[in-house]
């Protein structure tokens, strides 16, 4: 996840920082009040139109991008048909110990709850609805990045506006007109870099990886329940294998 967000955001600023420097005098498209006035309004809209609590999501979830381990659908498949075997012959306490079972907390905490002796009906309850709250905080950290890529041109654009009243209030200076137009144009280019390669792919890759790790949940979940059943490992397998894609 976080190799390729990097990978991008390296690739998209290099390719549009090559074409300044070695096109165009860089000191054009630097303009710290046109900056203000994308990202600061942007971020300001941003804090308006949602809630402290969405807006923590949306901390979380940009952080978890770069910062949480990626195991794909078949290594958890994985762990849990090893949980199914091992389980025969040791206790869940002593599986729950196992350092590959605590780098996944909620295969940890569906592990506590069998070992606890919690019944069927309430292990699928308790983790359904820890899923499901989950998923929601990050649809609505989603909906942050992808509201702030729709309000970045548009501050751009008052930018751009900002700048043309300008450049019309000094028409008969002719030595202030460029200053005023740098304003009013690079205003929009902001705009328009912090949409398309910022705030818009953040939104599509946390919902990508939303989307995924819910999967994943549903696999542990359909995996815990089979090996509360005690069903062997082979059934297990060809269940959890159903929720590949």
């Amino acid at each position: 996840m976080r190799i390729s967000v990097i990978i991008g955001f390296i690739l998209g600023f290099g390719i549009i920082l090559s074409v300044i420097f070695f096109r165009q005098d860089p000191s054009l498209y630097l303009n710290w009040p046109a900056l203000a006035i994308t990202f600061g309004g942007t971020i300001s809209a941003v804090i308006i139109y949602f809630s402290p609590q969405a807006l923590k999501n949306a901390g979380k979830a940009f952080i978890a991008i770069f910062k949480d381990k990626h195991y794909s659908e078949i290594r958890h498949i994985d762990a849990i048909l090893d949980i199914s075997k091992q389980s025969r012959k040791a206790s869940f306490k002593s599986l729950i110990e196992n350092e590959s079972i605590k780098e996944i907390p909620f295969l940890e905490k569906g592990l506590n709850l069998v070992a606890d002796g919690e019944d069927i009906s309430h292990i699928e309850e308790v983790l359904s609805r820890d899923s499901r709250s989950i998923t929601e905080k990050n649809i609505i950290a989603e909906r942050v990045f992808r509201i702030a890529g729709s309000f970045a041109p548009m501050f751009g654009m008052m930018g751009t506006v900002i700048g043309l009243i300008a450049m019309l209030h000094h028409v008969k200076d002719p030595a202030a007109i460029p200053a005023a137009m740098g304003l009013a144009l690079v205003t929009t280019l902001y705009g328009l870099i912090l949409a398309a390669l910022v705030f818009k792919p953040l939104s599509g890759k946390i919902r990508d990886k939303n989307n995924t790790d819910t999967r994943i949940r549903e696999i542990i979940i359909a995996g815990i329940i089979s090996i509360k059943r005690e069903e062997n490992s082979y059934k297990i397998k060809e269940k959890l294998m159903g929720y590949l894609h």
